[in-house]
C-alpha cells in the first residue's frame, strides 16, 4: 500500500514531536508499505531520513501561509494523490482534503475550537480563526474514513458537539526514553545548563505561549507566594511565543511586582535540553485549560518530575495518580497547592515515583503499531 502523510502543518511544539517520532517508529516496523511524506522545505530538514520505504517531498506553497496551505490541501493535494496513485492519505492536523476519492484518515490534534474552557478574551481575528478551524475539522471528520484522537477527552469533546463520525480511534502519543529519563543532580551537563540559563531551584512549565495555556494564572499564583516560600525559588517557562500581546501583558505585570529576576522566560530552547530541565525542576506545573493530549506532561513524567496539573481533562486521563490537581482559573488555590507541596518532601518524592511509573504507559512503538493498524483496517 502507498501511504501519504501530510506533515505541512507541523511547525512547532507537539506537532513536530509527534511527526518525528511517528515516522521514526513506522520505519522500524517490518511492512511492505511505501510512505510519501509531504512536507515543507523546513519540514524536510527536520523530518527526513534515509529509508528504502520512505520518500520525502517538500512543497513551497504550504509554508507561506495557513490560507495558502489550505488552498494547496484542497486543490493541489487531491491531484497529486491521484497522479502518484496513493492508496491512503493520513492528515495529522485536523484537516483533510474534501475532494478526493482516496481513503482518508485524519487525526484531531487541536480541540481548542470545541472547548468550553477556552477564555473568551480573544481578538476578533482569533475568534474567526477558531470558528473556521472548527468548521474545517467537522467537515474533515465527516469526510474521513477514520478519525484518530490522542486522548479520550479529545474524542468526547468532538462527540458532544454533535459531529457524526464513521469510525473513531484513541491512540496515545509516546515517549522517547533514550532522551527522556531522569538525570542526577550532579550531572555535569545539567549543572552547565543551570549556569547557562541562570537557574537553580525552580518550578517549570514547558509550553508555547498561548492564552489558553494559562501562563498568567500561574504567574499570579507564584506572586501570591511572596514571603511564603523560599525567595530563591524561580518560576521558569520554556517555549516559543505565539501571542505577543499576551506575553507583553505578563511581562508588564512581572515588572510591576518586582519579579523580573524570579520569573524567567527562556524562549524556545534546544529539545535536547528539556530532559535536564524536567529532571532538575522542583515541581512541573501544568495550568493549561485545553489540551488534546499534553506531550510535555509525559516528557516530564518520564524524567521523574513531581507534577501539579490542571484538573481539566485530559490532564487527569494522562497523569492519573502521578499528579496533584488544581483549578487552573483560581490563582489562590494554585498558590496553596504549590506551597503545601513544596513544604512536604515526602509528597514530592511520592509524586516523582508515580511519574516514572505512569510514564511506562506511553510508547512511540505502540503509537506506530496502532496507527498502522488503523491505516490497514479502513473499511
Amino acid at each position: 500500500m502507498k501511504i501519504a502523510i501530510n506533515t505541512t502543518s507541523a511547525v512547532a511544539g507537539g506537532g513536530v514531536t509527534y511527526i518525528k517520532n511517528l515516522l521514526a517508529y513506522l520505519s522500524k516496523l517490518n511492512t511492505p508499505h511505501h510512505y510519501l511524506i509531504l512536507t515543507t522545505c523546513t519540514g524536510k530538514e527536520i523530518f527526513s531520513f534515509s529509508h528504502p520505504h520512505f520518500t520525502f517531498l517538500s512543497f513551497q506553497l504550504p509554508s507561506r501561509s495557513s490560507v495558502l496551505r489550505l488552498c494547496w490541501e484542497q486543490i493541489v493535494l487531491p491531484l497529486f494523490l491521484k497522479k502518484e496513485n496513493v492508496d491512503m492519505l493520513f492528515s495529522p492536523a485536523n484537516v483533510c482534503p474534501f475532494f478526493t476519492k482516496r481513503a482518508n484518515v485524519v487525526m484531531i490534534q487541536n480541540i481548542e475550537p470545541f472547548s468550553n474552557s477556552v477564555p473568551e478574551n480573544r481578538g476578533f481575528m482569533q475568534r474567526v480563526r477558531l470558528k473556521f478551524l472548527k468548521m474545517l475539522t467537522i467537515l474533515s471528520i465527516q469526510k474521513a474514513h477514520i478519525a484518530i484522537f490522542p486522548s479520550t477527552k479529545a474524542r468526547v469533546d468532538i462527540e458532544k458537539s454533535g459531529v457524526l463520525m464513521k469510525h473513531a480511534e484513541v491512540i496515545y502519543h509516546g515517549i522517547n526514553r533514550e532522551l527522556f529519563h531522569p538525570f542526577r543532580e550532579d550531572d555535569n551537563t545539567l549543572l552547565q545548563l543551570k549556569k547557562k540559563y541562570q537557574i537553580d531551584t525552580f518550578l517549570l512549565f514547558v509550553s508555547n505561549i498561548q492564552r489558553y495555556k494559562n501562563f498568567f494564572e500561574l504567574i499570579k499564583a507564584f506572586v501570591l507566594l511572596r514571603d511564603k516560600i523560599d525567595s530563591a525559588i524561580q518560576l521558569v517557562f520554556a517555549g516559543s511565543c505565539f501571542d505577543r500581546a499576551y506575553y507583553n501583558e505578563m511581562k508588564a505585570f512581572i515588572t510591576r511586582e518586582g519579579y523580573d529576576d524570579r520569573i524567567l522566560f527562556l524562549g524556545s530552547i534546544p529539545y535536547e535540553d528539556l530532559p535536564y530541565l524536567y529532571s532538575a525542576c522542583k515541581l512541573f506545573v501544568y495550568p493549561s485549560t485545553c489540551e488534546s493530549f499534553g506531550m510535555t506532561l509525559v516528557e516530564a513524567m518520564a524524567c521523574g518530575a513531581p507534577i501539579l496539573a490542571s484538573n481539566r481533562e485530559p490532564m487527569p486521563e494522562i497523569c492519573a495518580d502521578a499528579a496533584l490537581y488544581f483549578d487552573p482559573m483560581n490563582p489562590v488555590a494554585l498558590a496553596d497547592v504549590i506551597m503545601k507541596t513544596l513544604k512536604n518532601p515526602d509528597l514530592i518524592s511520592a509524586l516523582a515515583r508515580n511519574s516514572l511509573e505512569r510514564a511506562k504507559t506511553f510508547s512511540w512503538e505502540n503509537t506506530a503499531i496502532n496507527t498502522l493498524k488503523t491505516f490497514t483496517n479502513i473499511p
